[in-house]
């Protein structure tokens, strides 16, 4: 049986929280025992239990004092009191640090950094610098998705500073490092991102998994300097790594590789097998992509490009709407077409005022 996401449960736990402070103990009582199951079936995860067991203690709390018995009569008050107020404000900032966790996971990324910036009011009463570190790194996260480089930085190098200190914490600091890479790339400091690239290429070697990332988004930064040969071999790289074939982001190595070769005018074969993995997955952002390839590269049509930017505008894929934009007006430029160039190059800033104004999260 596959287990359950730890976001999963951790949303069901905020809402029994809420349930608590609330005082709706009949509500309470209905989600105790859902969660009590969701929590056996939970995958590993040390935060997410603690996190469990300190509102199961707020639960208790609650329901023996609303229904005195002989157990209730046995438990001096004064130490309930104690009990309370040492976990309340632990208590508050993980309730919104899983809150902000979870509206992260349905990549709802503004909701996400306004939860996780109540968490941060309380941050002073977590004692555990790696707690902290995490927080920040995940805070860090957000703020890199909606492109706000400049806090996004801040919050990843306080998390580094503490990760850094101790070894067995190399992961969080090769994901770190991967977004500030990814930062300076999207600011056009590609120098930058290569110096950090190199430090991942050593830093990941005893992990195949990240050592694949890191080759793939290395990739990423020579498509950015227009080097799509290099590009290429790079996503090839990474896709010989057999770990990297369950990670999200490999059907986009695959694609890319594609891409690529039809903009330097040497593809041969592979779109419909892809096309065909892309249905499977359910990959709607790759299916766009694929479509705009055909119409644009195979001149299967104009409508095929249009299918494509519709269905990544549909699914709120503002940002590679925009990227997407950009390539097709530089084609059209390419063969002379200023009219078609200079409509997608509008169509990219419309894309990316979206980006920047975002959609309703609240």
């Amino acid at each position: 049986m596959k287990a359950l996401a730890v976001e999963d449960v951790g949303q069901r736990i905020v809402e029994w929280y809420s349930c608590i402070i609330t005082k709706d103990i009949k509500q309470a009582k209905l989600l105790k025992p859902e969660i009590d199951i969701m929590i056996a079936k939970m995958e590993p995860d040390d935060k997410m239990l603690a996190y469990y067991q300190l509102v199961s203690l707020q639960y208790d709390l609650l329901v023996l004092r609303e229904a005195p018995d002989e157990k209730t009569k046995a438990l001096d008050e004064t130490i309930l009191e104690n009990i309370a107020v040492q976990t309340n404000d632990y208590l508050n900032f993980m309730y919104y640090y899983v809150w902000g966790q979870t509206e992260f996971y349905k990549q709802r990324y503004k909701s996400a950094i306004r939860t996780y910036k109540i968490a941060e009011r309380l941050i002073e009463k977590v004692k555990d610098p790696v707690e902290k570190a995490e927080f920040y790194q995940k805070l860090g996260i957000s703020y890199y998705r909606i492109d706000q480089y400049t806090f996004a930085f801040s919050y990843l190098e306080q998390a580094l500073e503490i990760f850094e200190k101790d070894s067995s914490y190399v992961m969080n600091v090769i994901s770190c490092k991967q977004i500030l890479a990814g930062i300076h790339s999207e600011l056009k400091e590609y120098e930058k991102a290569e110096v950090i690239y190199k430090e991942l290429i050593i830093l990941s070697r005893p992990f195949p998994y990240y050592q694949a990332i890191t080759t793939y988004n290395i990739g990423v930064n020579r498509i950015l300097v227009g080097n799509f040969e290099e590009a290429i071999q790079h996503f090839n790289e990474a896709l010989r790594i057999e770990e990297f074939r369950n990670s999200a982001i490999y059907l986009k190595a695959k694609y890319h590789v594609l891409n690529l070769q039809m903009r330097l005018g040497n593809y041969t074969e592979g779109l419909e097998q892809l096309e065909e993995e892309v249905h499977n997955e359910g990959a709607k952002e790759i299916k766009g992509k694929l479509l705009i390839c055909r119409g644009l590269y195979l001149n299967e049509g104009y409508s095929f490009i249009e299918e494509g930017l519709n269905l990544l505008q549909a699914n709120e894929y503002y940002d590679e709407c925009r990227d997407l934009c950009e390539e097709i007006s530089k084609h059209y430029k390419k063969m002379n077409d200023f009219k078609m160039a200079l409509y997608y190059l509008e169509y990219a800033n419309e894309m990316s005022n979206k980006t920047i104004l975002g959609v309703d999260q609240s």
